[in-house]
């Protein structure tokens, strides 16, 4: 199997989504746990399809091909092997249910797929065997034909893979069952990524880059859909039934759940339903592509995981949405925080007046007593100083101690995290009031996205008393 990773929207594809926080959990309440509730229901999957029947929902051209047969699902029911679903400590994920390596396997020819490249040529070979996965998977499996413009838009359009993909969603859920079904009974109805976020969950942030990126994103994203449409009318007429909120849902669910695996030697993007179910966690326990053999997408356990070479029943699947996003890349594409995401880092503003002036033995003498204290945070912030920390000599070298800190640079420290509270917006509310409007009745009626924002800013002003702590014993 190969390895491969998770496709964010405008990301760099390192590995997929999730997170261990309330947000998350939050998340998964919303994410249409209908699906539990539906778990037995096969009704759209045992319907027996005339030879002339159409499957056009939406004002496309899908239509039904050759004589009676059942319509393939893509439920997790079907489609898991050695794993379930169920509700852990990160919401609604996949839990290993026991010795099998396989966790969940889709037959390719149910996927979606288009090359990651842009416009760009491709081996004959990989082209032909992506594009059968519609013109013989999806007659076979769904009884449904993607008309002509709509394929060709998703493999050699000049548009990011995303956009391509997004068309794909928005024409197979308005014409075709089973995707119309996963997206309505397990796909969230509505995502909490922070660039769909109003001016009051912006202004929640208390952080203009961040606001700035949530804006610039969403822009950028509507402004390439509508260029895209603009240069493909025939795309554009194919679609035309379907609203601007229908095409922000599609475009959130390829920006959340598409992920990476190559047919041939070709990178391409997936969407996998059901293998989009696994958590985010940068230890990942699984790992996913293409089989083998070329006929499935499949989730393995990961031999490499920190529980073990084999699979642990009960254990949760995890995938990694890539290895090194921050919690603000996370927040922006994803919708959540990781409360133990080993990517954060403090603001340079913080360190840049002590760089190459502290010296690296003082920070760690800080750091060690830190430790022997029980303070992991300062620690931490501690160990954020090392990498900009001057260099003693050499170990073994016979070298005078390192002179004490001069109070100055470490003042200097001090007003420069005053001064990106003030800048930022951060000094509006303290910690002690996000924790309490976090802890309090009042949080039941915030929005998930203004949680998540509330729930970021405090881990920021976290982030920056765990670093004062540092400074005060810095010698």
């Amino acid at each position: 199997m190969t390895t491969t990773t998770h496709q964010g929207a405008a990301i760099p594809s390192p590995s997929p989504r999730r997170g261990c926080d309330a947000g998350r959990r939050h998340h998964a309440a919303r994410a249409r746990a209908r699906w539990s509730a539906v778990k037995g229901r096969d009704a759209f999957c045992t319907e027996a399809w005339g030879p002339s029947m159409t499957t056009t929902r939406g004002g496309g051209c899908a239509r039904a091909i050759g004589a009676e047969r059942e319509i393939a699902k893509l439920m997790p029911e079907t489609l898991l092997v050695h794993a379930e679903c169920g509700e852990g400590a990160f919401g609604r994920g996949l839990f290993v249910t026991g010795t099998g390596a396989t966790l969940a396997r889709l037959p390719l020819a149910r996927a979606m797929c288009v090359p990651a490249a842009v416009g760009g040529e491709i081996p004959e070979s990989d082209e032909k065997d992506i594009r059968d996965i519609y013109l013989q998977g999806w007659v076979e499996n769904f009884s449904a034909r993607v008309p002509g413009c709509v394929l060709d838009f998703m493999m050699r359009a000049p548009f990011a893979k995303d956009v391509r993909l997004t068309a794909g969603v928005a024409w197979a859920t308005a014409n075709v069952d089973a995707w119309r079904d996963y997206g309505e009974d397990v796909v969230p109805s509505e995502f909490d990524s922070m660039y769909l976020a109003n001016e009051e969950e912006l202004d929640a942030l208390q952080d203009g880059q961040i606001r700035v990126m949530a804006e610039r994103s969403r822009a950028g994203y509507e402004a390439t859909w509508a260029a895209a449409m603009a240069a493909h009318p025939d795309v554009a007429r194919e679609l035309s039934s379907i609203d601007a909120r229908k095409i922000e849902w599609c475009r959130s669910w390829v920006h959340t759940r598409a992920i990476s695996g190559k047919i041939g030697d070709t990178e391409c993007a997936f969407l996998a339903p059901t293998i989009d179910l696994a958590n985010h966690r940068v230890e990942s326990t699984a790992k996913y592509g293409v089989s083998e053999d070329g006929a499935s997408f499949e989730l393995t356990w990961n031999e490499q995981a920190a529980e073990g070479p084999t699979p642990v029943k009960g254990t949760e699947v995890f995938i990694s949405y890539g290895d090194r996003m921050n919690n603000a890349l996370l927040m922006l594409h994803y919708g959540f925080i990781d409360d133990n995401n080993r990517n954060e880092r403090l603001p340079m503003e913080f360190i840049a007046p002590g760089a190459r002036r502290v010296s690296g033995d003082r920070v760690l003498e800080a750091m060690r007593a830190l430790e022997a204290q029980g303070d992991a945070k300062a620690a931490w912030a501690a160990s954020n100083m090392l990498m900009m920390a001057a260099r003693g000599p050499p170990p073994g070298t016979d070298a005078p101690a390192p002179p004490p800190t001069d109070p100055s640079v470490i003042q200097a420290m001090r007003d420069a995290v005053d001064a990106y509270a003030r800048q930022s917006g951060q000094s509006a509310t303290t910690v002690d009031d996000d924790q309490a409007l976090l802890s309090s009745s009042a949080s039941d009626s915030l929005s998930p996205r203004m949680s998540l924002a509330v729930r970021y800013r405090l881990a920021q002003k976290q982030n920056a008393a765990a670093f004062l702590r540092f400074l005060d014993i810095l010698q």
